[in-house]
């Protein structure tokens, strides 16, 4: 079933997004990135590399990072983004 979920949206995108929480409907993670970044098209330079993921970037539901697209979420999880950081 598909329905309606909490993501977070990390203090380096929200500027992007122009917000910090979004409802998103999917069913998988992959789902909810994707339908995160078709309404927020400017996110894709941050999180996408030819379509995937970008390896770096950090992908947690419920406080546990994951990197399996396919993984379930369901309307109580909490899916948060965490882009690559730089620094030294």
């Amino acid at each position: 079933m598909v329905r309606p979920y909490g993501r977070w949206i990390m203090p380096n995108l929200r500027k992007v997004a122009g917000t910090k929480e979004v409802a998103i409907t999917g069913a998988s993670v992959g789902a909810v990135v994707t339908e995160l970044v078709k309404r927020y098209p400017a996110l894709a330079a941050n999180l996408l590399l030819d379509g995937q993921i970008r390896p770096h970037v950090i992908i947690t539901v419920n406080g546990h990072s994951t990197d399996d697209v396919d993984a379930p979420v369901t309307e109580f999880d909490v899916v948060s983004i965490f882009p690559p950081l730089a620094g030294g």
